[in-house]
């Protein structure tokens, strides 16, 4: 029973910092941005990514698409963030 008070505790702990953090790209469906979009969220769904940087999605199948390949798709995310002929650039080499 420990355990699991631990547990939650943990999760809660984590979940409440992750919206206390600015989430990258200002908040926007990163799946969004991978694809070429810009999705503004409220960042209900989110993902605690490389570095513990957090990323937020439009909808819990967003995630679960973008968790599909997210190497990939975080690269495709950042380079239409930084400029979105990056991301042209990109599919084109792929």
């Amino acid at each position: 029973m420990k355990r699991l008070i631990a547990a939650v505790a943990m999760s809660i702990a984590l979940f409440s910092n992750a919206h206390a953090a600015n989430p990258e790209y200002g908040g926007e469906c990163t799946l969004g941005l991978s694809e070429g979009r810009h999705a503004v969220t409220d960042c209900s769904v989110l993902w605690l990514g490389p570095n513990e940087k957090i990323y937020c999605f439009a909808t819990q199948g967003a995630k679960d698409k973008f968790l599909e390949a997210p190497k990939e798709n975080l690269s495709r995310a950042q380079a239409a963030w930084d400029d979105p002929s990056n991301l042209k650039r990109l599919l084109k080499r792929e």
